[in-house]
């Protein structure tokens, strides 16, 4: 398994028995750069759903205890390849991708662990590991989008949103989060 994509782009590829041992690899690196100020390390994202086709991109959520904590994590982060952009959709959760802009192969998103966003990470994840016909819808969705975008990445994940709310909204109420 090959990870890596085109900044900017989309192509969806078969989910893979391989993206485990990929996150566990890049979570320990993770974990060895930044000690006691990650509190926890999450696979997120597509590739963290058993079938669910996804870009070749490892996401990774990683929690601080408080905000006060994120900007020590930028150095650490830098060192073992990590590019930051800070809180640039103004969430309060700084972006790091890792890789060329030719093969960005892993993102990660650094929030404390009692936002509401660190939350919504998992629980999304999490229905659609228990919910097969919302993965595949979800999966179906994302099948048409990258045709109709495949070129404009911005305009893919846009349109994504209204189903990844829609899931958030019906099962906050229920949010058993792991």
């Amino acid at each position: 398994m090959t990870l890596g994509l085109r900044r900017g782009t989309v192509e969806l590829r078969p989910s893979s028995a391989e993206y485990p041992a990929l996150f566990a690899q890049e979570r320990g690196r993770v974990a060895r750069a930044l000690g006691p100020l990650a509190v926890a390390i999450k696979h997120v994202g597509s590739t963290s759903v058993p079938g669910l086709a996804a870009k070749p991109i490892l996401d990774l959520a990683v929690g601080v205890e408080d905000a006060a904590r994120m900007d020590a994590c930028i150095r650490p982060l830098e060192q073992i390849g990590y590019v930051s952009f800070g809180d640039r959709e103004g969430w309060g959760e700084y972006f790091f991708a890792r890789g060329p802009d030719e093969a960005r192969t892993h993102y990660l998103h650094l929030m404390p662990v009692g936002e509401r966003r660190w939350r919504d990470y998992l629980l999304f994840r999490d229905v659609l590991r228990s919910r097969p016909d919302l993965r595949d819808e979800y999966q179906s969705l994302k099948t048409a989008l990258a045709r109709q975008h495949g070129a404009a990445r911005a305009e893919y994940t846009a349109r994504k949103g209204a189903f990844v709310e829609r899931i958030l909204a019906e099962f906050r109420s229920s949010d058993g989060v792991s």
